[in-house]
């Protein structure tokens, strides 16, 4: 069966959701060890970007390593196995991530790595396999909010991928000027920010960690600030498309989670942070956090004022209004059982949407991407990353191929 769609693109993914949320032992021992070479500096860096995640060169033992900036992380982590260079600090912790799992963790320590003209001493971070094939060689770890904890604050100029970085205060008043004050208050060690929704301010995660990412909000905390309000109520009535069974598909520290929640598909005509106005932001509540992800980052610069301690957001094209018009086309992509015959990856489709009314179906396996057989989700997610989605092929359990075209 083929079917043709000319004007959209099948949108799958499964959402990184770096964020993990440090128990007290961690950054206690994270403000003992953890020193920079530096007091009185401005440096500049190139720096990369992954569907507005930053990812920063760095050096260690004369080797280059991508490492992510992780607001949503409290301290930083390494992705894979524990390498000779690194250092033990101290007992386990117990570490959770984004998806609400735990884990008892080694806290390693990398003795000297260089950002720049910066050197970094004992950097903690700790160190699970569990996203390795999630970030598909594109990271090898990341940076956490602690590194602001030192007094360090941050330009992330997104236009033009440079990473500016000063331990001086009122280094960047000029550039704040006319911009909107964002304070952060930081839980967990990590940064949660106001913002304004039609019916509601909630204090979100600003999660730079949760790659792709634009607005999510927990299904139950939307049921709970209905529940005794009518008028709320009948506000998410009318915005909400459809609430249902799902599959929550969002990658944490600890590797992909695959759970069945009651989520749904809502939009909210607009999203405030700061003065910066989303227009048409379509919010999956499938999700157990609250928070701003990175894919505001591809539309503004960011400055995170450590002194201030406030966020600034500078639209690229000084237009504060940005559409955002995200809705999916409810198609994911989840691994399939280990040694499955029929293909690597299987969708899942919710029942009226784009990709429902195209015909594929939960179950169907995606066999190629323009041409490209896929044998795993790397495999996919650096296809998507190179642009490749003009022709995908789909095969049913029964052995019917789909084709879907851009």
């Amino acid at each position: 069966m083929r079917m043709n769609n000319p004007t959209k693109t099948i949108t799958t993914a499964v959402l990184l959701l770096l964020a993990a949320f440090w128990q007290a032992p961690a950054q206690r021992l994270s403000d003992r060890y953890f020193g920079i070479s530096e007091q009185d500096f401005v440096d500049t860096i190139k720096i990369k970007m992954w569907d507005g995640a930053i990812i920063v060169p760095v050096e260690i033992e004369g080797e280059t390593k991508n490492l992510m900036f992780d607001t949503g992380a409290g301290t930083g982590f390494w992705i894979g196995e524990k390498e000779p260079w690194m250092k033990p600090m101290g007992d386990s912790i117990t570490t959770r991530d984004a998806q609400n799992r735990t884990k008892k963790t080694a806290l390693m320590m990398i003795p000297s790595l260089k950002m720049g003209h910066l050197t970094i001493k004992n950097y903690p971070v700790v160190v699970d396999d569990g996203l390795e094939n999630y970030t598909c060689g594109i990271i090898d770890g990341a940076f956490g909010f602690d590194l602001v904890s030192k007094g360090i604050s941050f330009k992330f100029d997104t236009r033009d991928s440079l990473l500016i970085m000063t331990s001086r205060k009122g280094f960047f008043a000029k550039e704040e000027k006319g911009h909107a004050k964002v304070p952060y208050k930081v839980y967990g060690n990590v940064p949660f920010l106001w913002t304004k929704i039609p019916f509601a301010r909630p204090r979100m995660l600003f999660d730079m960690g949760a790659v792709g990412g634009w607005f999510g909000l927990p299904q139950d905390l939307l049921d709970l600030w209905a529940k005794d309000n009518p008028d709320i109520k009948r506000q998410l009535d009318s915005m909400t498309v459809n609430v249902d069974t799902t599959v929550m598909t969002y990658a944490g520290l600890f590797g992909a989670s695959y759970d069945t929640v009651i989520g749904g598909e809502l939009c909210f005509p607009e999203i405030e942070i700061g003065d910066i106005v989303l227009k048409e932001v379509w919010v999956s509540t499938a999700t157990h956090n609250r928070a701003v992800g990175s894919a505001l980052l591809e539309h503004v610069s960011l400055i995170i004022d450590a002194p201030k301690k406030s966020f600034y957001f500078l639209p690229h094209d000084g237009n504060p209004e940005i559409t955002v018009a995200n809705r999916g086309r409810g198609l994911k992509l989840v691994p399939a059982e280990e040694g499955d015959p029929n293909g690597a990856l299987k969708a899942l489709v919710r029942k009226g949407t784009e990709a429902y009314k195209l015909g594929i179906r939960t179950g169907d396996y995606l066999i190629s991407v323009d041409g490209v057989p896929i044998s795993d989700m790397c495999t996919y997610i650096l296809l998507v990353r190179q642009g490749a989605t003009k022709r995908w092929v789909f095969r049913s359990p029964e052995g019917e191929t789909k084709e879907v075209e851009r």
